[in-house]
């Protein structure tokens, strides 16, 4: 097969914030066979330049949707048929939501290890990240603590210098001892958290 240099412009829905471009580029990016990617947040579209003879289109239209985002020209299920699958669904949270004045006692003064969320109801990659949060929220529930803080109605992300969501931080006799940003990796998590 011939090798074929396309440039495609991919425009996305659901792009809610500049820091979703560093985290689009690093995953279409993986992929064997893109050579370049750029983000533009004022258009929301990603144009990706690849080799077709060595990656497709469906590859990274699908390392996109991976992460949580969605593409204009695609169609997807209706929010009606998504409202019902929530509500047919397990939950599977589990972990709290914790607020600016209960940190220091949750946190600071916990006796275990600690790992807060930082995220946003209306960001993709959070929505996406809050499964495997909870996984390793199962896996460490004898040896650590695992809470959520919506950037949205706290300030505790500002004195941490958070800059980007998702973003997990690990806290141990009340020191932060880790920091994982743009989607962050379970295993590191877990690792850190001594699971």
């Amino acid at each position: 097969m011939a090798s074929t240099r396309i440039v495609k412009m991919i425009p996305l829905t659901r792009m809610d914030c500049p820091t979703c471009i560093p985290l689009l580029e690093r995953e279409v990016t993986e992929l064997d066979g893109v050579e370049a990617v750029q983000g533009n947040y004022m258009n929301k579209t990603l144009k990706v330049t690849y080799d077709s003879a060595r990656v497709q289109l469906d590859a990274i239209e699908a390392a996109i949707e991976r992460i949580g985002y969605r593409i204009a020209y695609k169609k997807y299920p209706s929010v009606l048929s998504r409202l019902r699958e929530l509500l047919t669904s397990e939950k599977t949270v589990k972990f709290a939501t914790l607020n600016d004045a209960d940190f220091a006692a949750k946190v600071l003064d916990a006796p275990r290890p600690v790992a807060i969320l930082f995220s946003s109801p209306t960001c993709p990659t959070c929505r996406v990240f809050k499964k495997q949060f909870s996984e390793i929220a199962e896996k460490t529930q004898d040896k650590a603590d695992l809470y959520e803080m919506d950037i949205g109605t706290t300030q505790t992300w500002r004195k941490h210098e958070v800059l980007s969501i998702p973003t997990v931080l690990v806290f141990k006799e009340g020191k932060l001892s880790e920091r994982f940003d743009a989607l962050p990796r379970g295993e590191d998590i877990a690792r850190a958290l001594g699971a």
